[in-house]
């Protein structure tokens, strides 16, 4: 299978570098038609356009830089403006005070007497599958029965139905735990076992389905129209997934309001003691904060990259499987990794990948950045730290369907 780029993205060149490219030439083309005098200073512009569009800064454009820059300056402003929790889940907040947008719904199947669980911010529609591999052990191989490419692919468009995205979320969390001494007895018994299959403790698996009504509009008209009919048009592309991962030896199962809250909590690093602590405050405080290389949550460190370059998509998934396997053994608190999958051009998909880190402290997260970096750097792949950017990047890897 073959994968196009990010849209918004001509191989490894960003649009709007070819834009300013663009724009530079016709400058210079126009002084050469109209007055050869305004070659110098219309040259000087055209300059600048070029460095523009060429210089990078750690890695990004430094368009995209200065976007950067002035975007975690709005946020930090709207973060210490006042606000409020009622009627928010504590383990959630976190995450509304990352998109303040942002609602669970529940939505009742009376035909099939459940109740599914959704997240949306008024312009899209997400529910969550939580994705098990059937008869395995309890602590199965790092890389063993990896999910297909083709088929979070194919789950984009369902009879009349088109999605906006398809995400996987991988939350692992390593054992034995790093915090545990070299010496302790749980250290030594799971040594031997992680060395030989690098088994984390705990592996979650979602998968995000994301509907935007405005793409399909007929569909959403079928079914009712509004709210409802966006929902049921999601529950069908939904079931429709479950039941084809079911068909290709997985357990998938479609979750509740409940679950899909505890899923955000837990991929957000949530802590349950500071939740059951803003229980009973007085006043709603802020439990998160961005910076320039990370964001806390409670009394976690988190930093996220973006894959800025794969080694290979092909058409098995199994190299994929492994680099995931790789990328989120890192001795951190926990590790989650990230990919959404659009429509790209000539419909092939397009892939958008990140990995977050979530450590104790910032001296922990240091470290494991470090050794991150290197791990990639050994397999070619090519990791972004999203400098100035760590809230978007949490909401990348957050389960909610991918970011726009």
């Amino acid at each position: 299978m073959s994968v196009h780029p990010k849209p918004g993205r001509i191989g490894g060149v960003r649009l709007h570098q070819v834009v300013l490219m663009e724009v530079a030439g016709a400058l210079m083309l126009i002084a050469w038609v109209t007055n050869r005098v305004m070659l110098v200073p219309m040259g000087l512009v055209a300059a600048v356009l070029v460095l523009l569009a060429v210089l990078r800064r750690r890695g990004r454009p430094v368009v995209e830089w200065l976007n950067a820059v002035m975007g975690l300056r709005g946020r930090q402003r709207a973060a210490r403006q006042p606000w409020s929790a009622d009627g928010i889940d504590p383990g959630l907040a976190p995450v509304i005070e990352c998109d303040a947008a942002l609602r669970t719904y529940t939505y009742t199947d009376r035909q099939r007497e459940r109740s599914i669980g959704m997240v949306g911010d008024g312009t899209f529609l997400t529910a969550l599958l939580l994705v098990q591999p059937r008869d395995e052990p309890l602590r199965t191989a790092r890389d063993a029965r990896p999910l297909e490419l083709g088929l979070l692919h194919e789950a984009l468009e369902v009879d009349d139905i088109r999605l906006e995205s398809v995400q996987v979320v991988q939350h692992t969390q390593p054992a034995p735990g790093p915090h545990l001494p070299e010496q302790a007895a749980a250290a030594r018994s799971y040594a031997p076992l992680q060395a030989q299959a690098g088994t984390p403790a705990i592996r979650l698996t979602w998968i995000a389905l994301k509907l935007a009504p405005e793409l399909c509009p007929e569909a959403v008209r079928a079914r009712g129209g509004g709210i409802g009919g966006a929902q049921r048009a999601l529950l069908r592309a939904t079931d429709q997934l479950a039941s084809r991962l079911t068909g290709a030896g997985f357990d998938a199962s479609v979750m509740s309001e409940a679950q899909v809250t505890s899923a955000l909590a837990t991929s957000a690093g949530v802590s349950p003691q500071a939740s059951a602590l803003a229980v009973r405050a007085d006043a709603p405080l802020r439990r998160t904060t961005e910076s320039t290389r990370a964001w806390r949550c409670d009394d976690r460190w988190h930093t996220t990259y973006w894959v800025g370059r794969w080694p290979h998509l092909g058409a098995g998934a199994a190299p994929t499987a492994q680099l995931v396997a790789l990328l989120t053994s890192m001795p951190a608190l926990a590790s989650t990794f990230s990919l959404a999958v659009s429509r790209g051009t000539g419909g092939t998909p397009a892939v958008s990948g990140h990995v977050r880190l979530t450590a104790r402290g910032s001296n922990e997260l240091v470290s494991v950045r470090r050794q991150l970096e290197r791990a990639a750097r050994g397999v070619k792949v090519s990791l972004v730290r999203l400098d100035r950017e760590q809230l978007p990047g949490v909401l990348a890897t957050l389960p909610l369907g991918g970011t726009r």
